[in-house]
């Protein structure tokens, strides 16, 4: 899904390759760029100022961070609920990195596989936000509002890259 269009925003210093990336480019500073939870609903409280420290210090538009914000709480809620089956102690890791006019930010896990299917691809999916039935629409979201979406499958865990842009769409004049 294209990117939605973003208010003017400061240009990124974005840079860092994700895990596994090119060596030769710069990280991103470690502390600032991992948030570390554990599998308590609670925890979905530190991920917004976490979020809004990133946004500044990129020039993230509003848009972008409420779509950062929003992927990333039905990401958890997700992992927490239905990954670790609601049970605390158990490590969630996000770590931001970019590329270019990206930010990433993967988030691992150590519950059993899932794969989130592209739900677009469904049969019976609805085609608006007010067609939806209420629950079950968290992989939805996230496909509708992050640029794009990765799943890798990790010797013990997951993997789930979530792409958002870090610069303002240009207008074309016609």
């Amino acid at each position: 899904m294209p990117p939605s269009p973003l208010s003017a925003s400061a240009p990124s210093t974005c840079n860092s390759p994700l895990p596994g990336g090119s060596m030769s480019e710069t990280m991103l500073e470690e502390s600032q760029n991992r948030l570390q939870l554990d599998s308590q609903l609670s925890e979905l409280s530190r991920v917004p100022p976490w979020v809004e420290d990133l946004g500044v210090r990129h020039g993230l538009a509003a848009e972008t961070r409420y779509a950062i914000n929003l992927c990333l709480e039905e990401t958890l809620a997700n992992v927490i609920l239905h990954g670790y089956k609601g049970q605390p102690g158990h490590p969630i890791v996000i770590q931001a990195s970019c590329s270019g006019d990206s930010l990433f930010l993967a988030v691992e896990d150590k519950a059993p596989p899932f794969i989130p299917s592209d739900p677009g691809q469904r049969t019976g999916v609805a085609g608006s936000l007010g067609n939806m039935p209420l629950g079950g629409n968290g992989i939805h979201l996230i496909y509708r509002f992050a640029a794009s979406v990765d799943y890798q499958p990790l010797p013990d865990g997951n993997r789930l890259i979530l792409g958002f842009p870090t610069i303002a769409a240009k207008k074309i004049a016609v």
